[in-house]
């Protein structure tokens, strides 16, 4: 499947798009750049993107962006991008980028004048049936992101590192963080527990990503009338999860039957994670843009 892309100014392939070392000096050297990423569903149609768009300019804004586009802008260039795609066979990835171009001063630590823009296309990555079917397991690593609802390069060095460490060994399949004896999220996932038939989810406090899926997966429980909780969440809980599951914008909902060395639900896939994941996919075909 060969795809398109935005670069800066213009289409081109997927596999053809780079950043600038020079030009993209402070993107590269200093994390000075934002994205989000999304997948497509209904042969090329974006998911929750005006809420990823939203993301994208608040982390922007945060970083003191100078951007040149509009939302709108994005939006239709997106829109125009998957347009130039062929969704016959295949979905697609989907990640906007803004990122730091040359300083007006020779510090190299400045914003710069103006940010470039990228959209970028790639293959929909198939996971494992293994993990929907029979779930996955966590490992407990203590790190809390610094600005955690920014979603920067900068921010994930800590979640390649305990990666490596834990999972790349075989401990775990993926690591799952915590601070101080409360459990925030993962590498690349928001976390959800079942406690007394209640989903709980970690507060959006500023500890944790403002994730896209996560705030619409609360929404959509709330529309089905599944209680749910936004609360701090103890490590000392986790004998007590009748259930626990990951969220995230290309896996949709993983079941977790294991954290540390502690089997949840007998270390079985659970009945709500299976209604939640009917209804959430069916959500998200509906209320695809």
């Amino acid at each position: 499947m060969s795809l398109i892309s935005f670069s800066r100014d213009k289409f081109i392939p997927s596999d053809e798009v780079s950043l600038n070392v020079r030009s993209n000096f402070l993107s590269i050297a200093r994390g000075y750049q934002v994205f989000t990423f999304f997948k497509t569903v209904n042969n090329g149609k974006p998911v929750f993107l005006e809420d990823h768009i939203n993301r994208v300019f608040s982390n922007a804004n945060d970083m003191k962006m100078n951007i040149s586009h509009s939302k709108e802008d994005i939006k239709s260039l997106v829109f125009e991008t998957l347009e130039k795609n062929d969704f016959t066979n295949s979905e697609c990835n989907v990640m906007i980028i803004l990122a730091g171009t040359v300083p007006d001063d020779n510090s190299g630590l400045t914003s710069s004048s103006y940010v470039d823009l990228f959209i970028i296309t790639s293959p929909i990555k198939v996971y494992p049936a293994s993990s929907y079917e029979n779930g996955i397991s966590l490992g407990l690593y203590e790190y809390e992101r610094i600005d955690a609802e920014i979603k920067t390069p900068f921010t994930y060095y800590s979640g390649v590192k305990a990666q490596q460490m834990h999972v790349k060994n075989g401990e775990f399949d993926e690591v799952l963080y915590t601070s101080n004896g409360s459990i925030l999220e993962g590498t690349t996932f928001s976390f959800f527990a079942i406690k007394d038939d209640v989903v709980l989810t970690p507060k959006a406090d500023g500890r944790i990503l403002g994730s896209v899926t996560r705030k619409n997966l609360i929404r959509i429980m709330q529309t089905h009338q599944i209680k749910s909780l936004e609360e701090s969440i103890s490590t000392d809980d986790i004998n007590n999860f009748s259930e626990a599951f990951i969220a995230s914008a290309n896996r949709d909902l993983i079941p977790v039957v294991k954290i540390d060395n502690i089997d949840i639900s007998d270390g079985k896939v659970g009945s709500t994670y299976h209604k939640l994941m009917s209804i959430y996919q069916k959500e998200v075909i509906k209320n695809n843009i």
